[in-house]
């Protein structure tokens, strides 16, 4: 091993001492303790943060539609990240907020947490006051909405954290907008225990994490008024309805709906949602879950090289609502972290090479035998357990799989296509299975990438063997899932089963070499199986 080597390696065993939670099995894999790297995530993320903001102190996100809300987001996550109160990227943002005129649930509520956060009470009173105001205005049947008058659980949310924070800043909140949510939440709980966004919903764990942070806010902040009390009592055992079906599905890197499909929407203001409801009721575990240490390794894992998460329009939304969830259990440093930093810096640099999305030269393959769709429940069980065995498929002409018949198609050569539109069979929650080969021709073996363009949950078999399979729905069809391909000379079965929950049935596959470009000559796709309609 190389001195510098040495020399870090001994600086970490030094360091790692005085954190005796931090298991062995919890560290990465340079060893580093996971508040170690909690605190360089943090650090990049609000240096991502001060890149985006406008020279006035802004963050111009959502102007249109939630004003001053993407300033207010950014000034808490600034605050609580931990920059000093002085600091000119605080400051400016506040200052870009004093006079807001509010108009939306979100801003107003949000301004509230950053005000609270900053610590400047006193010099914050009279615009903090006029936030509250406009909360208490805007309450309507308990709850809260958007704008345009859109009632839903994600606003409420807000409101009630807003609530709290105007209460902690010694603002008076009226005891009949506590009473009046204290009633009005239950408005969107499932009759199984979960929460919904909105009527016509389904239950996940977001919003049922989300509504029981909001029944934990009005126990603080109505711990003194009667009423609130009493009408929280009397939905004690909705509460506890709440809380199993939450530990039931419980898992900080996934948000989950009741029957146990995810989605990676809404993902980052779910952990909030997590570490505002444990936080305030003080709790280190959950289900048998330390929901903090889960999440947080997740977080650091997946942070991108600027500090984002997510480089897409929601990067700002994701880092900041990310940055409010690690501050829990970072730890002061004085300085003799560099060597450790930029060691952090390598390993996700090196991690951060593999391609996430396929390249311009990646193989479209668009030769397969298809048959289905097959009809299924909500419970999204159907993709667990198809009416058929995944290992013994075997495409044939005038052959069937169960009970639906095999056919060749063509699909799209320049993006993915909708199954339904292809064969005019559509629905919703349903299952395709589609077969192909995959040939390595030569005698030096491939290794490479799959993509596959995929809006829910897939099951994928190569050879008999699963290769990956995943729940993930209501996704953007971007390509974006990546299986890994050692293939030896020859050819390969591939099978791959489609799920359908809702919208389009999308598919498409795409093979790369390992830079994510061309596969070379020697892999290509075909639907052969030996047997040709």
């Amino acid at each position: 091993m190389p001195a510098s080597r040495v020399a870090l390696a001994c600086l970490l065993a030094v360091l790692a001492a005085p954190f005796a939670r931090a298991q062995e099995d919890e560290a990465s894999d340079e060893g580093v303790p996971l508040e170690l790297r909690v605190n360089r995530s943090i650090a990049l993320a609000v240096d991502y943060l001060r890149a985006r903001q406008a020279p006035d102190g802004s963050f111009p996100f959502h102007v249109e539609s939630h004003p001053g809300g993407a300033t207010a987001l950014g000034a808490l996550a600034l605050a609580v990240a931990g920059v000093r109160r002085s600091d000119p990227a605080l400051t400016k943002a506040m200052a870009q907020l004093a006079d807001v005129e509010w108009t939306s649930t979100y801003s107003s509520a949000v301004y509230l947490l950053a005000c609270e956060a900053e610590g400047n009470w006193a010099a914050r009173r009279a615009s903090a006051a006029r936030a509250l105001a406009f909360l208490v205005e805007h309450q309507d049947r308990g709850v809260w909405a958007y704008p345009w008058g859109h009632l839903c659980g994600s606003n409420t949310q807000f409101a009630l954290m807003g609530l709290l924070a105007a209460s902690r800043m010694g603002l008076e909140v009226p005891e009949e907008t506590l009473v009046a949510a204290a009633e009005g939440l239950w408005h969107f709980q499932d009759r199984d225990g979960g929460f919904l966004y909105a009527e016509g919903g389904r239950p996940y764990a977001g919003m049922t994490a989300a509504a029981l942070s909001g029944v934990a806010v009005l126990q603080t902040v109505g711990a003194e008024h009667g009423r609130v009390r009493a009408a929280l009592r009397k939905h004690q055992r909705d509460a506890e309805r709440a809380e199993a079906w939450l530990a039931e599905r419980f898992d900080p890197t996934r948000n989950t709906y009741a029957n146990g499909t995810w989605t990676p929407f809404w993902h980052f203001a779910y952990m909030w949602a997590i570490e505002r409801w444990c936080g305030l009721t003080q709790r280190e575990t959950f289900a048998g879950v330390d929901w903090y240490r889960t999440g947080a390794a997740w977080l650091v894992d997946t942070q991108a090289d600027d500090g984002s998460w997510t480089s897409d329009d929601k990067g700002f939304e994701n880092t900041c609502l990310a940055l409010l969830f690690l501050r829990r259990a970072t730890v002061s440093t004085h300085g003799e972290l560099e060597a450790i930093y930029a060691e952090l810096d390598r390993a996700r640099a090196e991690r951060n090479q593999l391609p996430t999305r396929p390249g311009a030269g990646a193989l479209r393959l668009t030769q397969w035998w298809l048959a289905g769709p097959w009809q299924g429940k909500p419970d999204g069980l159907l993709l667990v357990e198809p009416p058929f065995d995944p290992e013994d498929v075997e495409p044939r002409a005038r052959g069937k799989l169960a009970r639906r018949g095999w056919e060749t198609v063509e699909l799209k050569g320049d993006g993915w296509t909708d199954l339904e539109e292809l064969t005019g069979r559509s629905g919703d929650w349903q299952l395709w299975c589609l077969a192909s080969e995959l040939v390595v021709e030569g005698e030096a073996p491939f290794e490479g990438w799959l993509w596959l363009d995929l809006e829910d949950g897939w099951d994928v078999w190569i050879d008999g063997a699963r290769a990956s399979r995943e729940r993930r729905v209501s996704a953007a069809i971007n390509g974006d899932v990546r299986i890994p391909l050692e293939l030896g000379p020859g050819t390969h079965t591939l099978v791959v089963l489609v799920e359908d929950v809702g919208g389009a049935s999308a598919f498409g596959a795409r093979l790369s070499g390992p830079d994510a470009g061309a596969p070379g000559a020697s892999a290509r796709g075909r639907a052969g199986f030996g047997h040709r309609p």
